[in-house]
């Protein structure tokens, strides 16, 4: 036999509770990827590049590198900064 609208019981408990959950972006992973980009791009411009008096292609290759890594690392922080910050907008 089929209830009816009426017949069914009603529950004063409550229900489960929504929790929201914020997806924060991940600082090493923007960090690694800003400092290898970096060295790659770097270390590139230093064998490609015109040689530069007084100094061999390694030392480019190295030093170019090296500073790649520190700016597209630090750009990849800024990078982070934005998005941990776009993450935060959808919670009010």
């Amino acid at each position: 036999m089929a209830r009816e609208r009426d017949d069914l019981e009603t529950v004063d408990r409550p229900g489960p509770e929504h929790v929201p959950v914020r997806r924060r972006p991940d600082l090493v992973r923007f960090l690694t990827t800003g400092a290898v980009l970096g060295a790659v791009l770097g270390g590139l411009l230093g064998w490609l590049g015109p040689n530069a008096a007084g100094r061999t292609q390694v030392q480019e290759v190295v030093l170019l590198a090296a500073v790649g890594a520190i700016v597209l690392g630090l750009l990849a922080a800024v990078a982070y900064l934005v998005a941990d910050r776009a993450s935060l907008r959808g919670q009010d």
